[in-house]
């Protein structure tokens, strides 16, 4: 990759982190899922596809310590990878992955 391939991938990566951080602050676009606000500190940009120069499709993770219950001890550690489409605007769940059980472990204090 060439130094002007590599400065147009991070000019595009800039837009895509702020359209992220506009995203948490839009409760319109946050209705209908998971995600509020107070996500926009834990999640994690992972990558991004353009359609002429422009953000198009924006993936990112977050990190998760869901419990069961709410009075309940047990927790576990998941983390979960959306795609966030610009066009529609859509945001859907890639998949989600418990990583407590995939260490072998049943929950966590």
């Amino acid at each position: 990759m060439g130094i002007q391939a590599w400065l147009e991938r991070k000019k595009l990566e800039k837009k895509a982190r702020a359209r992220l951080r506009e995203l948490f602050r839009d409760p319109a676009l946050l209705a209908g899922t998971s995600l509020r606000p107070s996500h926009s500190s834990r999640y994690v940009f992972l990558d991004c596809e353009a359609r002429d120069g422009e953000p198009a499709v924006i993936r990112f993770g977050i990190l998760r310590h869901p419990r069961p219950y709410a009075f309940s001890r047990q927790a576990h550690e998941v983390i979960e990878y959306y795609s966030y489409d610009l066009s529609g605007p859509r945001i859907k769940v890639d998949e989600g992955v418990n990583l407590t059980r995939l260490r072998g472990q049943d929950a966590c204090d």
